[in-house]
């Protein structure tokens, strides 16, 4: 199992250290995906602002891993 969660480098990290306490923490919300093994997810997500947004697996270990990464988002421009 795997999931995808998208928000702050603080807020991966603290949601991070919950589910380390409660690993069977069941929780839904529209800027995560839960992807079981052989399947495949998405998250359909707007940016309203221009920054660098952060992603996570926070399975236990997943993101302590390597699996995080970034997104920068700019202002497009006409």
């Amino acid at each position: 199992m795997h999931e995808m969660v998208l928000g702050t480098m603080a807020e991966l990290k603290e949601h991070g250290a919950l589910m380390k306490r409660f690993p069977d923490m069941e929780h839904d919300e529209p800027s995560m995906a839960h992807v079981a093994p052989g399947k495949t997810e998405e998250i359909v997500w707007k940016f309203t602002k221009d920054g660098q947004f952060h992603f996570g697996c926070l399975i236990p270990g997943h993101f302590e891993s390597g699996m995080v990464g970034s997104i920068t988002v700019k202002e497009k421009k006409s």
